[in-house]
């Protein structure tokens, strides 16, 4: 196995000698192309390092091999050729470098040396070996670039500057932007970044020395454009990277313009506050601003100082209440720059003060207003003071003027207000009000709280619901002030008058009283009274609340079937709109079998639960089968059932239901329309003279039926009967003999008297009288004259069941069916 091996191997070792003999020695002259490559990288990075290595068309790699500065070993080798006889595919030959150099062979093939550093530059070549082309190489000329490692900026005496620098307005300014290590030295350059947009101000620079390089910036003159400018000192030499940058913001130190003082309108209103502003203008940095007042008589005393931060515009508010005693004063506002403290600009204003009324607003004497109870006098009193004298002073309660009225004990005299009898409903806010020929002005709110006995919240007696053994919650809601009450509660019905509700099934907090109350027998069922009572007195009219049994819905009202199709039928009840319930605006009507009674479908204050809300159940059933075609529910009596048989009798069964139970059904009739019937209705809608001859025929027929029968009477009466009349035999409706004869003894068979029908075999007719005037029992007493051996009768009665409404209308109807050689035909006349 190792002998074969070798022997393997050594040819292999002959054909590539071949293979370089035949390319020849030299690489030079076998390199078919070369690609030249500039590569840039930073120190630290990662160096990548490309190379061609897409063979020619039919013809694959063979050996990729690296080299570096020209050196005649190769720093890395690929070999493309078979592995499986022992090959290294990767051979890098320096283990160094290879810690930090991988090889992607695949295209585009690279080389990644990581983490480069400046003994990474140089000249690097890839040359591809192919199985028969000549080789192609790649040179890549590597740059390695050590960045800036640090940039600063400084003032003329050396300190160092970071994000913002001061100067005076007019004042030259030189600053000194240093750059630290770079390899090749960096650029160094200035920039100035204004409102609008950023522009290069100085591209100088030089060599400090070996590591460091500098750009001095000199502005001559500072103006105020320069105010809140940027200057950005910039360092870079490298496009791989962006440069490094430090900016600073320029700030310049001004004295104020001018100042103004706003908000003073003369003349001035004593005992109103003023908003009064100062606004200045062009100080830098923002000024200090202090506010100062000369009354008459008296020494100039400071109101206020304030720090402002506003670039431009620098104003402050100060609010100034005047006073009548303030006529003459002097108001004034002055403003300084910090930087700048000899430098103020200072504005003043006179005060011309002219006098509303001031008032006060009290209660009388003896008198507090958290003891102010109904029935008791109140008085008020408004002190006034103004010049010139008031000439109206009017009284306000919760926002609305009090009228002069004696005879409900209401006494408005000037600066006085009497209420006599006070009740609950003068409680609230008062304000007197005074005017002259100056202004308005109004007094203090004086609160009156009027302290009462506790009243119902609700007016109205409500009404609740509840079945024997089910327990319900009855809220009672009360007003009062105080606030703090106690509750209690009566029963009384017509057995018991104002029975006390024991106190364990009552709770109360604050004004509102809960009772949990069970009836367990129809004696429970009555009304409920509600006391409450605080340290005024005690409640004069209960709270009401009505207890009732729960009871089943009444059964739907004035039920119609319309809108009758081949497929489908419309159902309506008339007591639909009040389906909507109580919370809607309507509410149900109810009715208790046991106690026989019907509570109105408009009660006032009847209150019903999700559960009490009675629906409508629409059942339908097919008129023979008593098949269940459709169940539908819901809140109104509005129906729309599709889906039906064509030709079809059905018994539509309408209830309403509830958690208590349902009501008695309404039964009603309905039918769907043959396809003959819609084409017989279109020719109807043609025209008088298509309808005449529709009435024709119908009438035709019937004649003719009416005939036969009357002829298959006379000869049934003619064949003898059996003796004992309880032999008689009766057909039930829907059924007929399965075999070919009749089974009813009045059905005499007469084969030989039928005459030939055409192409039928056999005819079957069929009446079907939708009337009350048959029932099931009705006897069969007319025999058709023309019924064949095969033949039989069948009565559909449309009144076959007792649950039908006989309110509603029936629908007589001829039905036929014949059949014969060809099949069976049906329809209604």
């Amino acid at each position: 196995m190792e002998e074969s091996l070798r022997v393997q191997e050594k040819k292999v070792e002959e054909e590539e000698e071949e293979e370089e003999e035949k390319r020849g020695v030299n690489r030079e002259k076998c390199t078919a192309s070369t690609v030249v490559e500039q590569v840039e990288v930073v120190v630290g990075g990662d160096l990548e390092l490309p190379c061609d290595v897409i063979p020619p068309i039919d013809d694959r790699m063979a050996v990729i091999l690296w080299y570096r500065d020209n050196h005649p070993d190769a720093m890395y080798t690929y070999d493309a050729r078979n592995t499986s006889l022992g090959y290294l595919q990767h051979n890098p030959r320096d283990q160094a470098l290879a810690r930090r150099t991988h090889f992607y062979p695949q295209p585009p093939a690279r080389m990644i040396v990581s983490s480069a550093t400046l003994q990474d530059a140089g000249r690097y070549e890839c040359r591809v070996d192919f199985m028969r082309a000549p080789s192609k190489t790649t040179i890549i000329e590597v740059t390695v670039v050590e960045p800036p490692s640090m940039i600063r900026v400084a003032l003329h005496t050396g300190k160092t500057v970071t994000f913002t620098v001061t100067a005076d307005e007019g004042s030259p300014l030189r600053l000194s932007c240093i750059v630290n290590g770079g390899r090749p030295r960096p650029r160094v350059w200035w920039t100035l970044h204004n409102k609008t947009h950023e522009f290069v101000v100085d591209e100088t620079y030089e060599a400090i020395d070996g590591e460091r390089t500098q750009n001095d910036l000199m502005l001559p003159r500072l103006t105020p454009d320069h105010h809140m400018t940027r200057l950005a000192c910039h360092a870079s030499n490298t496009n791989v990277t962006g440069p490094i940058t430090s900016r600073i913001t320029l700030l310049l130190n001004m004295a104020p313009q001018r100042v103004r003082i706003t908000g003073l309108e003369q003349p001035l209103l004593a005992g109103k506050s003023y908003q009064v502003g100062c606004e200045t203008f062009g100080s830098r940095p923002a000024p200090i601003l202090t506010w100062t007042i000369k009354r008459p008589d008296r020494l100039e005393e400071m109101l206020a100082t304030e720090d402002l931060s506003k670039k431009n515009v620098s104003r402050t508010f100060h609010e100034l209440e005047v006073n009548w005693t303030d006529h003459g004063a002097t108001l004034r506002c002055t403003a300084a720059s910090p930087a700048l403290l000899e430098r103020t600009v200072t504005n003043s204003s006179t005060f011309d003060v002219n006098f509303a009324p001031r008032l006060h607003l009290m209660l009388g004497r003896m008198l507090q207003p958290d003891g102010i109870k109904e029935g008791m006098d109140v008085y008020f009193h408004c002190s006034v003071k103004a010049n010139p004298k008031v000439y109206k002073i009017t009284w306000y309660h919760n926002d609305e003027e009090v009228q002069h009225n004696s005879a409900a004990g209401v006494l408005v005299s000037d600066d006085h207000l009497v209420l006599q009898g006070i009740t609950r409903r003068w409680s609230g806010a008062y304000v007197c009000k005074a005017s002259n020929v100056v202004g308005d002005a109004a007094s203090n709110t004086l609160t009156i709280p009027v302290q009462y006995s506790p009243i119902c919240s609700s007016a109205s007696t409500t009404v609740y619901r509840a079945a024997l053994g089910e327990e319900i919650l009855i809220p009672c809601r009360v007003l009062s002030h105080p606030p703090n009450v106690t509750f209690s509660w009566t029963f009384m019905n017509a057995l018991t008058e104002h029975e006390r509700v024991p106190g364990d099934r009552v709770t109360w907090k604050g004004l509102v009283s809960r009772l949990r109350y069970l009836p367990e027998k129809p004696q429970d069922y009555g009304t409920l009274h509600c006391w409450a009572s605080n340290n005024v007195g005690n409640q004069e009219s209960p709270c009401i609340f009505s207890v009732k049994p729960a009871g089943v819905p009444s059964p739907p009202l004035n039920c119609t079937v319309s809108n009758q199709t081949w497929e489908s039928v419309e159902v309506t009840c008339g007591d639909s709109g009040a389906s909507l319930g109580h919370h809607r605006g309507h509410s149900y009507g109810y009715s208790n079998p046991e106690l026989n009674e019907v509570v109105p479908a408009n009660h006032p204050a009847e209150l019903l639960q999700d559960s009490d809300k009675p629906r409508y159940l629409l059942t339908v059933k097919e008129r023979l089968t008593h098949a269940v075609t459709h169940n539908l529910t819901g809140e109104r009596g509005v129906f729309s059932v599709t889906g039906l048989t064509a030709g079809l009798d059905y018994v539509i069964s309408v209830v309403r239901y509830n958690s208590h139970g349902r009501s008695s059904n309404v039964t009603l009739e309905a039918f769907t329309l043959r396809t003959a019937e819609n084409r017989m209705r279109e020719e109807l809608e043609g025209g008088e003279s298509a309808l005449l001859g529709v009435v024709l025929g119908v009438m035709g027929v019937v004649l003719l039926l009416a005939v036969g029968a009357i002829a298959i009477t006379l000869r049934s009466r003619s064949r003898p009967r059996p003796a004992s009349p309880a032999n008689k035999t009766r057909i039930p409706p829907g059924e007929a003999s399965e075999s070919g004869t009749l089974d009813h003894p009045d059905l005499l068979e007469a084969e030989s008297h039928v005459p030939t029908a055409g192409p039928y075999r056999s005819a079957e007719v069929t009446q079907a009288l939708l009337s009350p005037a048959r029932t099931l029992d009705d006897e069969v007493s007319v025999t058709p004259a023309s019924v064949s051996p095969t033949g039989h009768l069948e009565y559909l009665p449309c009144e076959g069941s007792e649950s039908v409404s006989p309110s509603v209308r029936s629908h007589p109807r001829l039905y036929v069916r014949a059949e014969g050689h060809t099949g069976q035909q049906e329809s209604f006349l």
